[in-house]
C-alpha cells in the first residue's frame, strides 16, 4: 500500500507546533459529550497532521507504529506528529493496548535521548579530570623512587583526554524523544493507558533517567524543559500503580527520597516546582515512606518550602497551597515536624504562617430584622437635648405668658428683668427646627427663642432686624428673608405686650425701637444649669454646677436644719442629703446620650421619666435597630450532608498549626517525663544507700563502684548527644514562647473569622 505525502521544501519534513500545553484532552472530551458538539470541536482543531480512521486501526501492522519502529527518520516524521495529535483529539479511541508493544515503540526516541544525555554527562566528567590534572600538575613535578617525572607520567593521559570530542545531541533527536514523551504524557491521562505504561521496561527508563547527577537534570531542563515536564506528568499518572508493585524498590525510592526533593531545592522553574510537589505529596501518602529522606535533604527542603510560602502567590496561588499541602504532609511525622520547631528560624516561620490565616479572607457584614416577640416600642430620652429643648420651651412658654399678664399694657405692675446685649446662642437641634419651618411662623418661632417681656428695655428695630436676617442667611433654610416692615409687624403677634414706636431720647433725637421685650439672657447651654427648686425666686442666675451648687445653698438651704424631702422638681427623695442633692446638678461637660430608648410595651411612658428605675422591665430590641454582626470569611466549600467547610490557603495553614502545635506539646511533655525519671533514679538509689546502713558491705560496695565507673563511660561517649539534647531543649522552649506570643492573633482568628478555621486551631491554643 501506497501514500502520497503532501509537496514539501526539503527531503525531511518539518515537525509543525504542536498543542503541548493545551488543556487534558479527557476534561475536553468530556465537555464535548455534554454539550454533543464533539464532531464540531474536532473539525475547528484540525491540523495537518489529524489522523484518518485507518491510521488508527487497531492491531500489530498499524502503519504509525510500523513507521515508528522502522528507525527511518522521514517515517518517523511522518508517524510522531499524527500520534500526537490523535493522543490529544482522539482520546476514547487511543488505547495503547490496542497497538502491539506500543509503549516500547514510543520509548525507543527518549532512550537515545538519554544515551546522548549520558555520553554528554561523561565528556564532562573527562573534561573536569582533565582541567583537575592540569591544575595540579604543579604540585606533581617530584621525581619518583625509579627517577621518572610525573610530567612524563601525565603527557600521555593528557593527550588522551585532548581527543575526546565535545558531545552535542542533534536536535531532531530531542524533537523525536520530545514528541514521543508527550505521546506517552496524553496517553497516560487514563487509567488503562497508564497501568500500561507503568511496566518494567518504562520504568527502566525512568530510573536511567533519573540516575543522571541532578546538576546536569537541571542544566537540561534549562535548555529543553519540556521533556522533562513530559517525565514527570508521565510519573503523576502511573503513580497510583507504583505502590502495589514497586514501592520497594530502592531506585524506585531513590527518585522520591532523594532526586525530586534536589530537584525541587534548587530549580527555579515554577512549572518544574508545579509538577515535583504533587509527587512528594503523593510519595508521603504511603505510610511506609516515612523517614527515607536524607537527613540533610531533609533539612534544606523544609527550609526550602517554608521559603516558598513567602514569596507572592500568583492567582491561583498553585504553588502556595501545593507547598503547604506539602508540610501538612511532612507534619503529621513526628521527626519531620521536629526539625521545624527545632529551626532558629522557627518564630520567622510561624509568623508567616499567622499571616496566611487571613488569606483571600473578606469582611463580611449581615443584618436582619427583631423578631416580633422580641421588639418593645421606641420612645424619647427623657435626658436626651429634643426633650431638654422641650421642656425649655414649655418653661419659656410658661413665663412668657405669666409676664404678658403683668406688662403696664395689661394694667399690670411691668416686669423688670435683666435682658442680654446680643442674641443668645441656640443648640443646633433648635436651629434645625427653625430652619425647617415656613414663614411667617417661623419668625414667630424665632422670637419665641430669642426675646422676652421687659418693661424697661427698647430694642432698636436695627437691630432687630439684622439679628433676624444674621440667623436665618442660611443654605438651610427654605423659605426666603422676610423685609423689616414684615418681620416688625410679627412682633405684636409673638409679644402682644411688646409694641412698635418712635422713641425721643435726652437729645431729642427720634430712634425707632421695639418697646417692651428684650434679648434672652445666656444660652441653650446656661439653661442646662436653670435652678429647678420648687419657687426658686431667681432660677436663671447660675451658669455652671458651681454657681448652681452655690446659690442652692445660699438660697434654698440658709437654714441649720436642712429640709426633709428633695424639692428639685418633682423630686420626692427622703432623706434629703447633700451626695443626693449632687445626683441632680448637671456636669460641665454632659455626656452624650441616644435621643431615642427602648421601653417594654407594659412600661406607661410616665414611669421612663420618673427617677425610680430598679422597678422597671427589662427593655427588648427596638424595631430600627437591627440586629447586624461584622466578621471574616475565608473560601468555603458546601459538602452534602456536613454544610460548608473551610477551603484554601487559610484551612491548609491551619492543619499545619495544629500538626506543629500537637508535636511541641508531646516533646515538652517527653522532656518532663526525662525530669521525672531522672529523680526517681535518684531517690533509689539513695535508698539503696540506706538499705544497708553504716557502713556499706564489700561487695555491695564495689558493685556500685563498677556501675558508677560505666556510667561515668557512658556520659563521656554520650558527652555530645547531651550537649544536643540541651540545645534541642532550648529549640524547643523558644519554639514554644513563639506559640505564647502568637496567642493573641490566633484567638482573634477564632473569634472573628466564621467559616470554620476554629475547629482546627484548638491544639494551637491554651499555652
Amino acid at each position: 500500500m501506497s501514500r502520497v505525502f503532501p509537496p514539501v521544501a526539503t527531503s525531511s519534513r518539518q515537525i509543525a507546533p504542536l498543542p503541548h500545553h493545551q488543556p487534558q484532552p479527557q476534561h475536553q472530551y468530556q465537555a464535548q459529550l455534554a454539550q454533543g458538539q464533539s464532531q464540531q470541536s474536532n473539525s475547528s482543531r484540525w491540523t495537518p497532521y489529524a489522523p484518518n480512521i485507518i491510521e488508527l486501526y487497531p492491531g500489530p501492522k498499524n502503519r504509525l507504529f510500523l513507521s515508528l519502529r522502522s528507525g527511518i527518520g522521514e517515517e518517523v516524521d511522518y508517524a510522531l506528529p499524527k500520534l500526537v495529535v490523535a493522543s490529544f483529539n482522539e482520546i476514547d479511541k487511543f488505547k495503547l493496548e490496542t497497538w502491539v508493544d506500543s509503549v516500547s515503540a514510543l520509548k525507543e526516541w527518549p532512550e537515545k535521548w538519554i544515551e546522548g544525555l549520558e555520553l554528554e554527562v561523561a565528556s564532562q566528567e573527562l573534561r573536569k579530570s582533565r582541567r583537575q590534572s592540569s591544575s595540579q600538575s604543579k604540585l606533581l613535578r617530584q621525581q619518583d623512587t625509579n627517577g621518572a617525572t610525573d610530567d612524563d607520567i601525565q603527557a600521555p593521559r593528557e593527550l588522551a583526554l585532548s581527543v575526546v570530542p565535545e558531545w552535542t545531541l542533534p536536535q531532531s533527536t530531542i524533537d523525536r524523544a520530545t514528541n514521543s514523551l508527550l505521546v506517552l504524557r496524553n496517553a497516560s491521562f487514563t487509567n488503562t493507558n497508564a497501568k500500561i505504561i507503568c511496566r518494567t521496561s518504562f520504568l527502566e527508563f525512568l530510573i536511567r533517567f533519573f540516575s543522571l547527577p541532578t546538576s546536569y537534570l537541571l542544566e537540561v531542563s534549562l535548555r529543553t524543559p519540556e521533556p522533562i515536564h513530559h517525565i514527570l506528568n508521565i510519573l503523576q499518572s502511573i503513580f497510583p500503580f507504583l505502590v502495589p508493585n514497586h514501592a520497594n524498590d530502592p531506585r524506585i525510592q531513590r527518585i522520591f527520597n532523594v532526586v525530586l526533593p534536589e530537584l525541587l531545592i534548587h530549580t527555579r522553574d515554577q512549572a518544574m516546582i508545579q509538577n515535583i510537589l504533587p509527587l512528594l505529596i503523593s510519595n508521603l501518602s504511603i505510610s511506609n515512606n516515612h523517614n527515607l529522606f536524607p537527613y540533610s535533604t531533609l533539612q534544606e527542603l523544609i527550609s526550602h518550602l517554608l521559603n516558598l510560602i513567602v514569596l507572592r502567590p500568583t492567582s491561583p496561588p498553585v504553588i502556595l497551597d501545593l507547598s503547604l499541602d506539602l508540610l501538612i504532609s511532612l507534619t503529621q511525622n513526628t521527626n519531620y515536624c521536629k526539625q521545624i520547631l527545632l529551626s532558629p528560624e522557627f518564630s520567622a516561620h510561624l509568623k508567616s504562617l499567622l499571616a496566611l490565616l487571613d488569606y483571600d479572607a473578606r469582611q463580611t457584614q449581615a443584618t436582619w430584622e427583631n423578631p416580633q416577640h422580641l421588639t418593645g416600642k421606641v420612645i424619647r430620652n427623657p435626658a436626651g437635648e429634643f426633650v431638654r429643648n422641650e421642656n425649655s420651651q414649655k418653661r419659656r412658654k410658661l413665663q412668657r405668658e405669666l409676664n404678658q399678664r403683668q406688662m403696664e399694657i395689661y394694667g399690670g405692675p411691668g416686669v423688670r428683668v435683666e435682658v442680654g446685649e446680643k442674641a443668645p446662642a441656640l443648640s443646633k437641634q433648635i436651629q434645625e427646627r427653625l430652619y425647617a419651618m415656613r414663614e411667617p411662623t417661623r419668625s414667630i418661632a424665632w422670637m419665641h427663642e430669642i426675646f422676652i417681656y421687659s418693661s424697661t428695655s427698647q430694642l432698636l428695630q436695627v437691630t432687630f432686624w439684622h439679628a433676624y436676617r444674621d440667623f436665618f442667611q442660611n443654605p438651610s433654610t427654605i423659605d426666603p428673608l422676610l423685609s423689616a416692615s414684615e418681620v416688625i409687624k410679627n412682633v405684636t403677634v409673638a409679644f402682644p405686650g411688646a409694641m412698635a414706636k418712635v422713641w425721643t431720647d435726652e437729645m431729642g433725637g427720634q430712634k425707632f425701637v421695639i418697646a417692651g421685650m428684650g434679648f434672652r439672657k445666656g444660652s441653650d447651654d446656661q439653661e442646662r444649669f436653670t435652678c429647678l427648686w420648687q419657687n426658686c425666686p431667681s432660677p436663671h442666675s447660675p451658669t455652671d454646677p458651681k454657681s448652681l451648687l452655690a446659690h442652692i445653698q445660699a438660697t434654698h438651704l440658709t437654714t441649720s436644719q436642712p429640709p426633709l424631702r428633695c424639692q428639685w422638681a418633682d423630686c420626692t427623695q427622703m432623706p434629703f442629703t447633700l451626695s443626693h442633692l449632687l445626683t441632680h446638678l448637671p456636669s460641665s461637660h454632659p455626656t452624650p446620650v441616644p435621643e431615642v430608648i427602648t421601653s417594654h410595651p407594659s412600661t406607661p411612658d410616665v414611669q421612663i421619666s420618673q427617677s425610680s428605675v430598679t422597678s422597671r422591665l427589662v427593655p427588648p430590641l427596638a424595631r430600627p435597630f437591627k440586629l447586624h454582626f461584622a466578621a471574616t470569611t475565608t473560601p468555603t466549600e458546601s459538602t452534602q450532608g456536613q454544610g460548608r467547610i473551610p477551603v484554601g490557603t487559610a484551612l491548609l495553614t491551619c492543619l499545619i498549626l495544629r500538626n506543629l502545635a500537637k508535636t511541641l506539646k508531646a516533646e515538652l511533655n517527653l522532656l518532663d517525663v526525662d525530669l521525672i525519671r531522672e529523680k526517681e533514679s535518684q531517690k533509689k538509689k539513695n535508698a539503696l544507700e540506706e538499705r544497708f546502713g553504716l557502713p556499706i558491705p564489700e561487695n555491695v560496695l564495689k558493685e556500685e563502684e563498677k556501675e558508677e565507673q560505666d556510667e561515668l563511660n557512658d556520659k563521656l561517649r554520650n558527652q555530645f548527644n547531651q550537649q544536643d539534647e540541651i540545645q534541642n531543649r532550648e529549640r524547643l522552649n523558644k519554639a514554644r514562647n513563639a506559640f505564647v506570643s502568637a496567642q493573641e492573633r490566633l484567638r482573634e482568628v477564632v473569634e472573628q473569622n466564621i467559616s470554620g478555621l476554629a475547629g482546627y486551631l484548638g491544639e494551637s491554643l491554651g499555652w
